[in-house]
């Protein structure tokens, strides 16, 4: 008759040196919740907000930015290019964060000018953002004017613009202009 093989290593699964106390318990518990407490509050701190620029734009534009399935980048004063499609461009994202979240402008510098008053000069650098929508039609075609010097935003046939901040602005203006800067090509036009 054939004897069972022994087990190996059978003080592994019952070690007498391992013991479970309250005291570790409750670490494992604290560590739990902490990871809990610390994910929402990082999910609520960077939560993008809304509650001004959807007053100041309107929910239609909100939803364009956020929704908006095309997005060309247009001329607009005495820049002078070719339409950009900026459609599944690497970045867009942050575009679209830059332009919708409250923190990103410095709403004391709100006036009742439009944005398209400041493109008259030549050291003026302005362009204009159209974002559609055409398979879902969940909203207008919408436009922006950016004047990207200075950081003035506001909407095309709005009499107002605000500044986005400091920080902002040069981003903003550094990847616009780079865009602007290379050339567009389809997967029709690649060797």
């Amino acid at each position: 008759m054939v004897s069972a093989p022994a087990v190996e290593h059978a003080d592994k699964y019952n070690d007498p040196r391992v013991k479970v106390t309250w005291r570790g318990v409750w670490l494992g518990v604290g560590v739990v919740m902490f990871a809990i407490i610390a994910t929402a509050l990082s999910v609520t701190l960077r939560r993008t907000q809304l509650k001004r620029t959807t007053q100041y734009f309107g929910a239609e534009t909100i939803l364009a930015l956020q929704l908006g399935e095309k997005i060309q980048m247009l001329a607009r004063g005495s820049s002078s290019f070719e339409p950009i499609e900026l459609t599944g461009t690497p970045g867009l994202g942050h575009l679209r964060r830059a332009l919708l979240d409250d923190r990103h402008y410095d709403w004391t510098t709100t006036t009742s000018k439009p944005v398209s008053e400041l493109c008259g000069g030549d050291d003026v650098y302005c362009v204009q953002l159209l974002i559609m929508d055409p398979s879902a039609k969940r909203f207008q075609d919408v436009r922006l004017d950016l004047e990207l010097n200075s950081g003035w935003v506001g909407l095309a046939n709005a009499d107002h613009r605000v500044q986005v901040t400091q920080r902002v602005q040069p981003a903003l203006k550094h990847f616009l202009s780079t865009l602007k800067n290379v050339k567009q090509q389809s997967y029709d036009d690649r060797k």
